[in-house]
């Protein structure tokens, strides 16, 4: 087991369990590497479906490593729950650095504030730190903040493009560390084996004759747009549209307790046709993004997953704002009626056409580029020990 090297990869929400999936299969397989599964944060919330139970069931075994913060005091508001919650994180990383059982690199994907503890706490071990997905933009939420902060913590970066990795090169990074390899979470879909369109939708007890939208939306938490006023804008447009929904939960940032509210009132008045669910589970997900009409909110995963199934995306508000787009993109502001009319025309949009578009966020061979620079990097003094690069205009 000596040469064998231990590898911490953290996951703290539904959302980069998901994306995380084909990278641990790919690491569990490679024999140089011993995987550490480090479940944290919004998995372990109620509100965000204890999506820990998904994760149990992964078949991940011994693997698995639990770094759960206490539940939330009473009276504590939502934004005292999560710095709480984040206290929780650090003390708990900090233990498992500190015993026999340690990662010798910890991965971290893109932007969660629940995942950023894990790489504070590892700075005093001076333990190697690997970023998936840095270098974006999305300027509608503390996540810019976060991205970048770990890039800066972080010893080796895996962005999803050329245009991320220049970002992080003009951010100090030296160039050696970067490495565009495309987005993880695409290389579940290669193997994805799609049911018929009939049998998925009987499976939530719909109307495979009539259309379907997907929605996700999130909270804004550096927009001008309060999560409740957002979110009824939403559903006062849906409520144009002739479409059964399926929705899914926000990940759980402060306001999302107002749109799960909000969510819960708009599916139970037609119950028949709209349909809530806390997660959906990555693969049950990935199998509605292909037979599904649409997608309406402001998911990442419209820009990211949507592209390669060909599904047009009504991504509303500037959440996302930054990010690549490609042309299965609609982007309106948090007005029902500009809502109301590109969710029409996403519906009417032709599905092969998009779906023989390139996807700017990769070929869905990332987890296997990702695995060897883990596999293969010299984990010495040159990896730590980080040289700020000038970049001269």
């Amino acid at each position: 087991m000596s040469d064998v090297r231990r590898v911490g990869v953290v996951s703290s929400a539904r959302s980069d369990f998901g994306l995380l999936l084909p990278l641990l299969h790919a690491i569990t397989a490679d024999q140089t590497l011993e995987l550490l599964l480090l479940a944290t944060g919004m998995h372990f919330s109620p509100a965000a479906g204890e999506t820990i139970e998904e994760v149990r069931r992964a078949g991940l075994g011994g693997a698995l490593v639990e770094i759960a913060p206490r539940s939330a005091s009473a009276g504590d508001s939502e934004h005292a729950a999560a710095t709480r919650a984040f206290a929780d994180e650090v003390a708990g990383f900090g233990a498992l650095y500190a015993s026999p059982r340690t990662p010798q690199v910890v991965v971290i994907l893109g932007d969660r504030y629940d995942a950023l503890p894990a790489a504070i706490a590892a700075l005093p071990f001076n333990i190697a730190l690997a970023h998936l997905s840095g270098g974006e933009i999305t300027e509608g939420v503390i996540d810019d903040s976060i991205r970048h902060a770990l890039t800066k913590l972080s010893h080796l970066h895996f962005p999803a493009h050329e245009r991320a990795a220049a970002r992080i090169r003009s951010m100090g990074e030296e160039p050696w560390r970067v490495e565009a390899v495309g987005e993880p979470g695409l290389d579940a879909l290669a193997t994805l084996v799609q049911r018929p369109r009939a049998e998925v939708f009987a499976g939530y007890q719909l109307d495979p004759s009539a259309p379907l939208s997907l929605l996700t939306y999130h909270p804004e938490t550096l927009a001008g747009v309060p999560p409740a006023r957002g979110v009824a804008e939403l559903l006062a447009a849906a409520e144009q549209l002739d479409t059964q929904v399926v929705a899914t939960y926000p990940n759980g940032e402060p306001g999302s307790a107002q749109i799960v509210a909000a969510l819960e009132a708009f599916c139970a008045a037609r119950p028949s046709r709209r349909k809530l669910h806390a997660s959906l589970g990555r693969a049950a997900y990935l199998e509605l993004l292909a037979v599904a009409d649409c997608m309406v909110g402001n998911s990442s995963s419209g820009l990211i997953e949507a592209p390669s199934l060909g599904l047009p995306v009504v991504n509303i508000g500037d959440r996302q704002r930054g990010r690549l787009r490609a042309s299965n993109v609609a982007d309106v502001s948090h007005d029902r009626a500009a809502i109301a009319g590109a969710w029409r025309e996403a519906l009417a949009r032709d599905r092969a056409a998009l779906r023989a578009e390139r996807n700017p966020y990769g070929d869905g061979n990332a987890s296997k580029r990702i695995v060897a620079r883990l596999r293969d990097t010299p984990l010495d003094a040159r990896l730590l020990r980080k040289r700020f690069v000038q970049v001269h205009a």
